[in-house]
């Protein structure tokens, strides 16, 4: 079955569900559901949630997923028995789903510093979501060891695979002090939300675990065909059956070519993540030798900043030598950076130095607000307001909130500075997204 649904709020955007159930005679029968986008927006953006018709399923008949039933609410661990079976799920190596632990604090009741209850509801059937009293989690530090466990009031995503000997670092930590805060508890939630729907279509096979609609079709008409060839139907309706599996073949591939086109921009997406991910570590590794070589020599670690570049050329590898664990550029922001028409360039360097000095030490010690605070004369830090806009950094969504920039009006991208970026709560990083010229919208 497909059904297809214009959205309600967005002109242009149609969701389709695709449902295939089927299974031998006598056996319990699978069920394979996609749900698929067609959109003529240019920057399309949603937080993922499955489809109401699997909560529906939840609900009556059941689902089942590696024999435990799949909920569309968090379980509750009350015991030591509870515990104990969640690490033997954890460590089960026919588990293919992500398990979100969420710790329970003492004195916070039964709930956990982030809205699971909506989480779990979103992700049903694509990750389990677990509570976890305080009290409890040594359960999981003693089968696991510390790097392994989830601990005051923090959140940890178990990827299938886990083991007592996992690298700690493949199973994403949440800590406590970062989701006591509204806006760190919402990132928690939508970065939960993504790495479910992100597993889901990374680790699920079409034509294996999930049959897309149009093959089915096709495979049904092409048997309908060779039942009608077999009994020695009238030619009219041999001709009918064999132009409905052209049609079903043509549309086939049709799908299959958009298809191919959405998994391109996928793998290019990935592409641009290990990419950013490669610059980063060469950077904090040359730090470290840096570090290294002035302690094995018997001196001071060095203090003194490199200079300020004043050419454009100097620029990405000043700023990665300099702060490569402070400030960060986005794969297209380095791209701009190549040949920018905007001329001041140690005037961007000391703007960046703000960033990486001021606004971190202000964020990271809550020393009040950045809302329209000098960088120096002339020279600005502001919210982005109704300019936000959304951007991908290592396969996450983020809103790009702030930016530097010259007072006044001008455009002329000579003289008109801008630097658009988010704070990452979780690493405590700058990054940026656009630099150095006034970002164009469809307003500009």
């Amino acid at each position: 079955m497909r059904a297809e649904d214009p959205d309600k709020k967005v002109a242009g955007r149609i969701w389709s569900t695709e449902v295939v159930i089927g299974g031998g005679v006598g056996q319990r029968p699978h069920l394979s559901l996609r749900l698929i986008v067609s959109t003529t927006e240019a920057d399309f953006s949603v937080e993922p949630h499955v489809p109401g018709t699997i909560l529906q399923m939840i609900e009556a008949p059941g689902l089942i997923r590696g024999s435990r039933d799949i909920l569309k609410i968090p379980r509750t661990i009350n015991t030591e028995n509870d515990a104990e079976d969640l690490c033997d799920h954890l460590e089960d190596p026919e588990r293919r789903l992500p398990v979100f632990v969420l710790v329970v604090p003492q004195g916070q009741g039964s709930t956990p510093l982030i809205d699971d209850v909506s989480v779990a509801k979103a992700v049903a059937g694509m990750a389990r979501v677990v509570r976890i009293p305080e009290e409890q989690t040594w359960v999981l530090t003693k089968r696991f060891g510390k790097y392994r466990s989830v601990f005051s009031a923090g959140v940890r995503a178990y990827m299938p695979g886990f083991s007592a000997t996992d690298d700690p670092y493949g199973h994403r930590l949440f800590l406590g002090e970062t989701l006591r805060d509204a806006a760190g508890a919402g990132a928690c939630a939508a970065a939960l939300r993504n790495l479910a729907a992100e597993t889901s279509i990374s680790t699920t096979r079409l034509g294996k675990e999930v049959l897309d609609f149009s093959s089915v079709r096709t495979t049904s008409r092409r048997l309908k065909a060779q039942v009608q060839s077999d009994r020695a139907a009238p030619d009219a309706e041999l001709l009918e059956a064999a132009q409905s599996l052209i049609d079903s073949l043509d549309k086939e591939v049709t799908e299959k070519n958009t298809e191919i086109d959405g998994y391109v921009e996928l793998s290019e997406a990935a592409e641009a993540r290990a990419l950013a991910a490669e610059q980063e570590n060469r950077a904090l590794l040359f730090k470290v030798r840096q570090l290294k070589d002035a302690l094995a020599k018997g001196g001071e670690t060095p203090t003194a900043e490199p200079p300020l570049p004043l050419e454009w050329g100097e620029f990405v590898d000043w700023l990665d030598e300099t702060y490569p664990d402070r400030v960060l550029l986005t794969p297209s922001a380095r791209r701009m950076l190549k040949s920018p028409e905007y001329e001041n360039v140690e005037l961007v360097a000391r703007s960046i130095a703000w960033l990486a000095t001021e606004q971190h030490e202000t964020r990271v010690n809550g020393g009040g607000s950045l809302r329209d605070v000098t960088v120096e004369n002339g020279i600005i830090n502001a919210s982005c307001g109704g300019d936000t806009y959304p951007t991908d950094w290592k396969g996450r969504r983020y809103n790009v909130d702030w930016h530097i920039k010259t007072n006044g009006n001008s455009r002329d991208p000579k003289r008109c500075l801008r630097i658009y970026y988010f704070w990452e709560t979780e690493t405590q990083q700058t990054i940026i997204d656009h630099i150095p010229s006034h970002r164009k919208t469809g307003m500009s």
